[in-house]
């Protein structure tokens, strides 16, 4: 009877890393492993691709493929589903680095002492972005919040709102969404969160609502995302970059 190799442990999917290392190039293997890590749902599993630019990193600390809603960490577990796909086709258009924490046991971005608020810090980025998802009960589902973590910043994160807004208004299937960067009026600031209150970089939480990351048919990511994802690439580029 054949496997599937999507369900096993993580020590076996090691092994099968080195072993399509040795036969088929390193470069092949990073592309299908990668592609399958995000799809799996219960290894615990930090995903950090370091690409061309060091300068600005993409971050996604509470994914999970679509479907699972829960991480296996006390400390959150709401898991922001779907959220890694989107960081990382960002990360793979601009080559920017990027580190993905897939169904963590840790909160991996309220602590510096992680290992995924450590390598952001070995990178020394200018900026870090970091893709979230809200579940639409706290604030509407048509709200995307982006904060800088500090009122001190709040230039920053309205600034980035503004630009997203106009891209956004270019797509019939987004014009609906707002999105909103005054500090002042955002219920997810960021204060809590030790990467994105760092002053040794400008950072951003973009908090994302479920329907612009799950199509409820099949809990995989929605036609929507793949316009939203070219908006936050043209935001990045002319904000960050």
């Amino acid at each position: 009877m054949k496997k599937n190799w999507l369900n096993f442990p993580k020590q076996q999917l090691k092994r099968c890393l080195k072993f399509f290392t040795a036969t088929l190039g390193f470069r092949l293997t990073r592309i299908i492993m990668t592609e399958q890590i995000l799809f799996l749902e219960t290894p615990s599993i930090l995903l950090t691709e370091e690409r061309e630019r060091k300068d600005i990193v993409i971050g996604a600390p509470h994914h999970s493929v679509g479907g699972v809603k829960n991480l296996p960490c006390v400390e959150h577990p709401n898991a922001d589903e779907n959220s890694g796909f989107i960081a990382r086709h960002i990360a793979e258009a601009l080559k920017i680095s990027s580190i993905i924490a897939c169904n963590y046991r840790v909160d991996p971005n309220k602590n510096l002492r992680t290992d995924y608020s450590m390598q952001i810090a070995q990178w020394a980025p200018k900026y870090l972005i970091e893709i979230h998802g809200h579940g639409a009960k706290s604030i509407s589902d048509n709200l995307i919040e982006i904060t800088a973590g500090s009122l001190t910043r709040n230039d920053f994160s309205q600034l980035f709102a503004s630009n997203l807004q106009t891209k956004l208004s270019s797509y019939e299937e987004l014009n609906k969404y707002v999105a909103l960067g005054d500090f002042r009026k955002l219920y997810f600031q960021g204060t809590k969160s030790a990467t994105i209150t760092d002053e040794r970089w400008k950072p951003l939480q973009i908090e994302l609502p479920p329907s612009l990351r799950l199509n409820p048919v099949n809990n995989k990511l929605p036609k929507s995302a793949s316009n939203l994802t070219k908006c936050l690439i043209e935001s990045i580029t002319e904000v960050c970059i």
